[in-house]
């Protein structure tokens, strides 16, 4: 198998993982008020999900393969959710791209050992045409003025068995954060929390 058919495979399986948080997600939150149609990913990117501040972690772990989705409003990593004008403005935006691409945003359990193998950020301000036709207009600001973006990150694990936590460094590296929501899905069950720049390790088992 080429490199290329291992990674649409992966793809094709941290999809379908993603889907099942989701649908275990919608079934234990049916009722709390909040809209869980994960047809279509933008549902929980309307504009009361629109946060500034707060930010949603979706974590997937699939036999070796460990996938992490960040999504979160522009203003807690740039300042600002539009296109930036001036020369520092810029700058700042490609710093922002830089970190978000960095492979320093998730701490795992040493002996896990788990390693990054691929990333993708969408979002039309910092990575314009970024988004594709799965992608829905939540990348795109909005006639509100509003502008979110998504990151996601694939790890492979040696030693899947052995993570115990996972620690959300995205708090030291974007001071715009003040809480993440955490929806998680592993082998031994579903986990939800809530981190803050003081409490921002995830525990897994």
């Amino acid at each position: 198998m080429t490199k290329f058919e291992v990674r649409s495979v992966w793809g094709k399986l941290a999809a379908t993982a993603v889907a099942a948080l989701f649908a275990i997600t919608a079934m234990a939150h049916g009722s709390d008020g909040h809209s869980h149609d994960h047809g279509k990913a933008s549902s929980r990117h309307n504009d009361a999900a629109h946060v500034h501040g707060q930010g949603e972690l979706e974590i997937v772990q699939d036999g070796n393969g460990l996938f992490i989705s960040l999504s979160s409003p522009l203003e807690n990593v740039l300042g600002f959710e539009r296109a930036p004008k001036t020369d520092a403005e810029k700058v700042k935006a490609r710093r922002v791209v830089s970190l978000l691409k960095a492979n320093g945003l998730f701490a795992f359990s040493p002996e896990a050992q788990c390693k990054r193998t691929g990333h993708k950020l969408y979002s039309e301000i910092l990575n314009p045409h970024s988004h594709g036709a799965a992608d829905d207009h939540q990348h795109h600001e909005d006639a509100s003025g509003h502008s979110d973006f998504r990151a996601s990150y694939e790890f492979e694990c040696e030693q899947p068995a052995k993570l115990k936590v996972i620690d959300v460094r995205v708090f030291r590296q974007f001071s715009g954060f003040e809480k993440i929501e955490v929806q998680a899905l592993f082998p031994k069950g579903q986990v939800g929390a809530s981190l803050t720049p003081k409490q921002s390790t995830l525990v897994v088992q």
